[in-house]
């Protein structure tokens, strides 16, 4: 049983203990809450960056585990390759979603400012007019990229002499 299991609340409970104030926004609700549980059953003992890596590795590998030997697709599947059941993909997920949020919390960061920072990175990394239905890296989308200006430029291989 992983760290994280613990941490499932029931669907039904409420937004937090009693006579607490709700957070101005419903992110900032949820990482209030989960403090106050690992503080409740006083988990943060346990919580270290590497610690709380390995969970939420752990975690990534569960969600991944119930997609293992499925068929993409319409049915009919075979037993066991149909799509896994929703309520499982979405207890895994959840499961993810609480260790990144407990290693951030260790780790000090603003999970909501780094993906912003990393989502504008990547928006320039990946040019719409490159990458638009591209699966390529980066690296091998910007060659692409560089060979077709040299080809636009006329700067294409040399022909072979020799033909």
């Amino acid at each position: 049983m992983s760290h994280t299991e613990h941490h499932d609340a029931a669907p039904d409970a409420p937004a937090g203990p009693a006579g607490s104030v709700p957070a101005a926004h419903p992110f900032e609700a949820l990482q209030a809450r989960l403090r106050t549980f690992v503080a409740e059953r006083d988990w943060k003992q346990f919580h270290s960056p590497r610690n709380l890596a390995a969970c939420l590795s752990v975690e990534a590998g569960e969600l991944l585990e119930l997609y293992m030997w499925t068929r993409e697709g319409p049915g009919p599947h075979p037993p066991g390759a149909g799509p896994p059941a929703r309520a499982k993909v979405e207890a895994e997920a959840a499961d993810v979603l609480i260790s990144l949020l407990n290693f951030c919390a260790e780790a000090e960061i603003d999970l909501l400012d780094a993906a912003a920072r990393k989502l504008t990175a990547i928006e320039q990394k990946y040019p719409v007019a490159q990458a638009r239905g591209v699966a390529l890296r980066a690296d091998a989308l910007a060659a692409e990229a560089t060979a077709a200006e040299a080809n636009a430029a006329g700067e294409g291989a040399p022909e072979d002499a020799d033909r």
